[in-house]
């Protein structure tokens, strides 16, 4: 069978740990020379390919002493792991004259629209250049606060960045199934789901443990398609050791699950305001602004404001909640902590009598805003 794709013109092809190591958590260089290969072949066809890859810290926890699993630990391993990895790269995409670029990234560079379009910029020159970008998260800096909860969800936030027209996700599962294939020998793999179809299985496999040197298992499989596909871009998740998954992938054979995208998706910076931009704080709002921004689609005004919990500056991402801890809509604010405790409550046209002076109307901006 066959699946109809859109033009493919550019790719992010997010690749697991599981896709690169052995059963001893090891990186296997057989799948590196395999994997480049399929990319060479398909960037010699004029497609453009962005990778994301996992595997620093496989690649360096063997150079350890210590082996103890911690944070520092696998901060130090990707330190070690990631130079090495890069090279079995390089080496072998050089085998087919080509060159690979690495870029290391963390939450922080998402968080900021500076950094944000400084990447998007720096991926399009090189890509232009026929040179492959491949990025990774920066493990060695990352903690807890500014980390990604796995590769996939950082390659459904890079489909926005690069404008991407395919989101494929190698694995060591051959798609997303109805029950753990691991478990229940007669699991049915999905050929085809909606987002919708994802909201209901995200919370059938809620339970899910992680497993291996991968952090997100099948949580992330299911929510890095919907981000993806909020941005319009459809997502197939596929088992990496599959004979040619790539070439066969992108020429439509119905390998691994196709998820569809939204037809109405988001636009470029509310998309980075949904998925790229973690809040800061909470606005805490009452039942009249939260049906304003809820139904009207409309901006959130100082008058709807009951407090603030958390610090913030002007230009930080807000959580807007109701009381209970509800979460209504996040946004970009335009006025920071102190300012926002001043003013709420109050109607617009105190503001400027109030604090002196006057940055906009509203305290987050309906273009500047997304729903839950």
């Amino acid at each position: 069978m066959t699946r109809t794709l859109p033009h493919l013109n550019r790719v992010v092809v997010k690749i697991g740990s599981s896709s690169l190591c052995g059963a001893a958590n090891k990186i296997q260089e057989r799948q590196i020379i395999e994997l480049t290969r399929q990319v060479a072949a398909l960037v010699q066809q004029n497609m453009e390919l962005v990778l994301v890859t996992s595997g620093a810290v496989a690649a360096g926890v063997g150079h350890l002493i210590d082996k103890i699993p911690s944070l520092e630990n696998n901060q130090a391993a990707a330190a070690i792991g990631q130079p090495i990895l890069m090279g079995y790269f390089q080496k072998y995409f050089q085998a087919y004259d080509l060159s690979a670029a690495q870029l290391l990234l963390t939450h922080d560079d998402f968080q900021s629209r500076r950094r944000y379009l400084n990447a998007r910029n720096t991926i399009n020159y090189l890509l232009n250049n026929q040179v492959i970008p491949i990025i990774n998260e920066n493990d060695s800096v990352s903690t807890e606060e500014i980390r990604f909860s796995d590769n996939d969800y950082l390659g459904a936030l890079c489909t926005n960045l690069v404008s991407a027209d395919l989101f494929i996700i190698l694995s060591n599962i051959n798609g997303i199934a109805d029950k753990n294939p691991q478990e229940y020998s007669d699991a049915k793999i999905y050929e085809e789901l909606s987002l919708a179809d994802l909201d209901h299985l995200k919370a059938k496999f809620a339970s899910e443990k992680v497993s291996g040197l991968g952090r997100g298992g099948i949580a992330t499989k299911l929510e890095a398609p919907s981000m993806a596909g909020s941005y319009g871009v459809p997502t197939i998740i596929a088992n990496s050791r599959e004979e040619n998954v790539l070439l066969r992938i992108v020429k439509g054979e119905s390998l691994g699950t196709l998820v569809r995208p939204e037809a109405n998706q988001l636009n470029s910076r509310r998309a980075y305001i949904a998925h790229a931009l973690k809040p800061k704080a909470k606005i805490i709002i009452d039942d009249g602004a939260a049906a304003a921004l809820i139904n009207s689609k409309a901006s959130l005004l100082a008058s709807g404001i009951l407090a603030t919990k958390g610090n913030f500056e002007r230009g930080d991402g807000i959580s807007c909640c109701l009381e209970d801890g509800t979460e209504v809509m996040r946004g970009i604010v335009e006025y920071n902590r102190d300012e926002v405790q001043k003013i709420a409550g109050r109607r617009s046209n105190e503001i400027e009598n109030i604090l002196g002076y006057k940055h906009r109307r509203s305290v987050i901006h309906r273009e500047n805003m997304v729903g839950n």
